[in-house]
């Protein structure tokens, strides 16, 4: 009993303190967080931070949200059973990064039958080292892990090993080793598929929404993405001020990596159905097995 009524006040909390007039808006922690930093400090939003993607994924089954701030396979994903959000835009454009201390060199070649530490098997990270090892073939044994803070916690403890990390723990990770040798996955990407970078997370509104408040979501977050990336000392401040919980030099490093841009769902369509392709090739489930029709991306 006691278990249920604690749920019951945790839903209450996230759900039951929204002003009538405010939009409601859900994202993971991380670096989609520090996309909208400056909307989660305005009295116009309630926004719920949350951890792992079940919380995502229950938002677009419930439809509790205006605004879902998630990685844009899963929202493509949850769009083909029910069309309920579509893409407003791509604000994460990849930050991913191997690590490892190991004295010798260290590059894409030296990957070659080593054992690599990934989290997110199925997620983004796992696809799009996937996709590098098949095109560069390189053959290197994958050992999956929980998630991004079971990894970070795999390195500090074992710094020869070679782990993938992600934004805003490599920032962490270089801060606490600064020795530690990194390859950039973002760089990789561009050089093998000849995009700038992967939609990694994207924004979701949902259908219905007025014009005008469509209008202000997309006004407000392009101005906080402007504002972040203009000054991530500042930026870091309000993150802090916000609950995020790593001091300001790490935050502020993690906004400068964490290649976060606004770019509408139709000018990042191309980009969007090139990734979605290569999730095609690896594992259709990911994406619901098929390209999501146009009118997954708003505008279109």
């Amino acid at each position: 009993m006691k278990k249920i009524l604690l749920i019951m006040l945790i839903v209450f909390t996230m759900f039951g303190c929204q002003k009538a007039d405010q939009l409601k808006i859900i994202v993971p922690f991380g670096s989609p967080e520090l996309a909208q930093l400056y909307l989660e400090d305005s009295k116009d939003y309630q926004v719920d931070v949350v951890f792992g993607p079940d919380p995502l994924i229950a938002a677009f089954g419930s439809k509790s949200h205006d605004v879902i701030f998630a990685p844009t396979n899963l929202g493509a994903k949850m769009y083909q059973s029910n069309d309920t959000y579509q893409l407003l835009a791509t604000v994460i454009w990849g930050n991913y990064f191997l690590v490892s201390s190991k004295a010798e060199t260290f590059d894409v070649a030296s990957l070659n039958g080593q054992e690599i530490i990934v989290f997110g098997q199925n997620q983004t990270s796992d696809i799009i080292l996937r996709y590098l090892f098949t095109a560069l073939e390189i053959e290197p044994t994958i050992t999956y892990i929980d998630s991004l803070s079971a990894a970070a916690a795999s390195f500090i403890s074992f710094p020869n090993q070679i782990v993938l990390l992600a934004e805003p723990v490599y920032s962490n990770i270089i801060h606490q080793m600064p020795s530690t040798k990194t390859i950039d996955i973002q760089a990789l990407y561009q050089e093998v598929s000849g995009f700038d970078s992967y939609p990694q997370s994207g924004v979701f509104i949902k259908k219905g929404l007025s014009q005008s408040k469509i209008e202000k979501i997309q006004a407000d977050l392009i101005d906080s993405i402007q504002k972040t990336n203009e000054n991530p000392s500042k930026a870091a401040d309000l993150a802090i001020s916000l609950g995020m919980g790593l001091p300001k030099d790490i935050l502020s490093s993690a906004i400068i990596n964490s290649n976060i841009r606004y770019v509408s769902a139709l000018d990042s369509k191309d980009a969007v159905e090139a990734y979605f392709g290569l999730i095609l090739t690896i594992n259709g489930a990911l994406i619901g097995g098929k390209l999501p029709i146009d009118s997954f991306y708003y505008g279109d």
